[in-house]
């Protein structure tokens, strides 16, 4: 590098200078960008969760063996309509989450259907979940569905 600039002319420096920073800079600041959904749904979601979820699931999602299943990938996100209900309801009996049996129970919360749609959005979005987002009007259909197995707290 230090060869280099002894070939370069006083007048082009600046400019070499200044594209140095501008480059170090954008990379040094992407670098700490973390890459959370831009979906206002799922940051909010993300406060919901925090509120009424983490002290159970942890900050991780990933739960308390044994007490608290995770939320971390374990295809039990997929329906949308069971969540709802768990969410607002509760629930109780038998689930196996990532090959662990739980058979605890979990208290419904009383919340608006947007902040169950935004905290469902932002678990299955994040900790590597990827799922399309829950709109407003499906958590009204999920509330007068029929789950097959589920049991209300």
């Amino acid at each position: 590098m230090q060869s280099f600039l002894l070939f370069v002319k006083p007048k082009n420096m600046k400019k070499i200078i200044l594209i140095f920073i501008v480059v170090t800079t954008s990379f040094t600041t992407q670098s700490f960008c973390q890459n959370t959904s831009a979906s206002p749904s799922v940051k909010n979601g993300q406060s919901v969760y925090e509120s009424y979820c983490m002290s159970c699931h942890m900050e991780d999602g990933k739960g308390i063996e044994g007490a608290f299943p995770s939320l971390v990938q374990t295809g039990n996100l997929n329906d949308k309509n069971r969540l709802v209900k768990i969410i607002l309801q509760g629930m109780r009996g038998k689930i196996v989450v990532k090959g662990t049996n739980y058979d605890a129970e979990m208290a419904g919360i009383s919340l608006s259907d947007q902040e169950v749609s935004d905290v469902i959005n932002y678990i299955r979005n994040s900790w590597g979940n990827k799922a399309p987002l829950m709109k407003l009007n499906e958590v009204e259909v999920a509330k007068k569905s029929v789950v097959k197995g589920y049991q209300p707290y």
